[in-house]
């Protein structure tokens, strides 16, 4: 589902306050990332500034349709932020503060464009049925046996 369709149903599902709500709430999460002075707001000053009371805003939290928008919404901005990500991977690649290369971070862009892959090797060690098969006669020595060996417990 595209972006815009995937938006569209999810927002259909929830009241123009409650788009707000959320979009509030994603943006108070990334606050501490984004806002200079990288303050939080409580959930009451979010209540207040959409014009609820904090206690619907937490029933609202808890409904699956807004936890679903509010998803979306930080998936969004994970999506701006791509970028930012790509940066420091190089900075780190590059030797970042210290002039190290980080070999972790070589190591995340070799698999990120596929330059570097795990490989697993399985090998079934076990016989084949072909080289399992045994004669006539040595399933009729194998059944003697098993009769020999129940005989000789019931005897005992």
């Amino acid at each position: 589902m595209s972006n815009a369709r995937q938006r569209r149903v999810l927002e259909a599902q929830l009241t123009p306050q409650q788009q707000r709500a959320a979009q509030l709430i994603v943006n108070n999460e990334w606050a501490e990332l984004l806002n200079e002075d990288g303050k939080k707001r409580t959930m009451k000053e979010l209540s207040e500034e959409i014009g609820i009371a904090r206690s619907t805003l937490f029933e609202w939290k808890a409904q699956e349709s807004f936890a679903a928008y509010v998803n979306y919404l930080t998936e969004r901005q994970l999506d701006v932020m791509r970028s930012e990500v790509y940066v420091q991977l190089m900075r780190a690649i590059r030797g970042g503060a210290n002039g190290i290369p980080s070999v972790k971070a070589l190591d995340l862009y070799m698999r990120r464009y596929g330059l570097l892959t795990d490989r697993t090797v399985v090998e079934d060690s076990r016989e084949s049925i072909e080289t399992k098969r045994k004669t006539d006669e040595e399933i009729r020595k194998e059944i003697a046996e098993l009769d020999d060996m129940v005989s000789g417990s019931n005897r005992g």
